[in-house]
């Protein structure tokens, strides 16, 4: 259980590193004029996520919780604050990814 502590607080620690350090995104110019191109509302295409590493942490931690319940045993006691914390750290992954000011 030590052990699933430590790797979910590293990758913890590395997710927070990657969102201060504000991990540089790429834009969609128009050559000519410098500006992004408008596409109607109709037409429009879901984008690809912003974010793949929050969304493979995400990922990871819905696995992680899977496993939880999944679990004959309750891991020493720390079962259900582990559920409980993975489900805090997706919804603030969640909610880093929506950030306004991240687009």
């Amino acid at each position: 259980m030590k052990r699933v502590i430590i790797v979910i607080m590293i990758f913890f620690i590395a997710i927070d590193l990657a969102i201060l350090l504000g991990i540089p995104r790429a834009q969609t110019f128009v050559a000519a004029s410098g500006v992004t191109p408008a596409i109607p509302a109709s037409s429009a295409v879901p984008l690809p996520s912003r974010c793949p590493s929050i969304d493979e942490a995400i990922n990871a931690l819905k696995t992680a919780q899977r496993d939880l319940h999944e679990a004959r045993h309750d891991f020493c006691g720390h079962k259900l604050s582990a559920i409980e914390a993975t489900d805090r750290a997706v919804s603030e992954l969640r909610a880093a990814e929506s950030c306004a000011n991240c687009r």
